[in-house]
């Protein structure tokens, strides 16, 4: 039985260790479950060609079992990766995302190329974006405006802020639980 693959794209300015990522990790990789939280490079300033490439280069495969979760610029920088092959994944768990328009000038090169919403939604059975009304970084309403590209289902959260370990966010309990169900579902459907 193939295991289920969880990949998790941070975003501008983070690490593998930042955030709700080491906390992700721990609550669901188990025995059917591999978590990898990716480090990308030069995060503080991100280039959008090493970002792509990176992905390629640490994700050679990928299918049906595999669950993306991005956050921040790791959401634009997710779908501009899958857009690129035809392969079904599992879900796409995405956090305070943007397409298409940044407020953060050195971000731009990531919403330049245009993103195909409807091979996404083709590929990603499962697709669910978050946010929080108090998001200070970028605005929820660009978040949603995502999430509607994506017909995907929005969580506007009451409080939040951008879901990071500087404002005490290290811990995710409704993204775990949500992600936890969409891997017993796939459990048991490989099972069966």
């Amino acid at each position: 039985m193939r295991k289920i693959k969880i990949i998790v794209v941070h975003g501008y300015t983070a690490t593998a260790n930042s955030n709700f990522f080491p906390a992700l990790k721990a609550e669901l990789e188990n025995e059917n479950v591999e978590v990898q939280v990716l480090n990308l490079p030069n995060s503080m300033h991100p280039v959008f060609e090493d970002w792509i490439n990176y992905l390629a280069k640490e994700i050679p495969h990928y299918d049906e079992n595999t669950i993306f979760v991005g956050h921040s610029l790791g959401c634009v920088s997710i779908l501009n990766f899958l857009q690129k092959k035809e392969i079904k994944i599992r879900g796409l768990y995405l956090v305070s995302g943007f397409v298409e328009e940044v407020p953060i000038p050195e971000l731009e090169p990531f919403v330049k190329p245009k993103i195909d919403y409807a091979k996404i939604m083709k590929i990603a059975f499962i697709r669910v974006v978050y946010s929080a009304k108090d998001d200070y970084i970028i605005p929820y309403k660009l978040t949603e405006k995502m999430a509607e590209k994506l017909r995907a289902r929005f969580i506007l959260l009451e409080e939040g802020k951008h879901f990071k370990d500087r404002d005490g966010f290290t811990k995710f309990p409704l993204l775990e639980r949500m992600i936890r169900a969409n891997c017993e579902d796939t459990m048991e459907m490989l099972l069966e």
